[in-house]
């Protein structure tokens, strides 16, 4: 990765970057796995008629557990219109059920059915393959030290994003 840090005042760089190469490496890291096209290629064949949304949603359901609406909403940084076009559809396909909310029978929970279980386990399967092709070439005790030390950096951050938390103006 370059070595950004003897840019930043470099007046005829148009491009703005971070001082730390860790934090430059982290978001480069960060925008490709979070981009609609490798999100699109990296999907197995059987799934490829979901839209990166609903394999987001189908991920997310199976990361979290059964979830209102609202709340899927929030973690997927979706409009409530974009997410009930998505469970619409997963709904028919029969990936996703709707039950009511014991604490509202207003609104309802969301739940992967079986299908959706396992629909929701072959994405998981797809990262760890992903993982395993990448690290092919390392030792296992550098594997290792890393994922110590991502889980370490995790903890801290979710602790400082705690730490930074405002609600939402009312």
């Amino acid at each position: 990765m370059e070595d950004y840090s003897h840019n930043v005042n470099d007046e005829t760089d148009s491009r703005l970057h971070y001082r730390s190469d860790l934090v430059q490496n982290m978001t480069s890291l960060l925008n490709i796995w979070h981009s609609p096209r490798f999100q699109r290629d990296i999907v197995t064949e059987r799934h490829r008629s979901l839209s990166t949304l609903e394999v987001r949603l189908v991920w997310t359901l199976g990361s979290l557990g059964p979830s209102r609406p609202s709340e899927l909403s929030a973690a997927l940084d979706v409009t409530a219109t974009s997410l009930s076009k998505a469970i619409a559809k997963l709904d028919a396909a029969g990936i996703v059920t709707r039950e009511p909310s014991p604490h509202d029978r207003r609104s309802h929970t969301l739940h992967l059915s079986a299908e959706g279980r396992r629909a929701a386990q072959e994405l998981y399967d797809v990262g760890d393959a992903m993982v395993t092709e990448i690290f092919a070439d390392w030792n296992e005790r550098d594997v290792l030290q890393l994922s110590a030390l991502i889980a370490r950096f995790v903890a801290e951050s979710d602790a400082y994003a705690r730490r930074i938390h405002r609600e939402d103006p009312a």
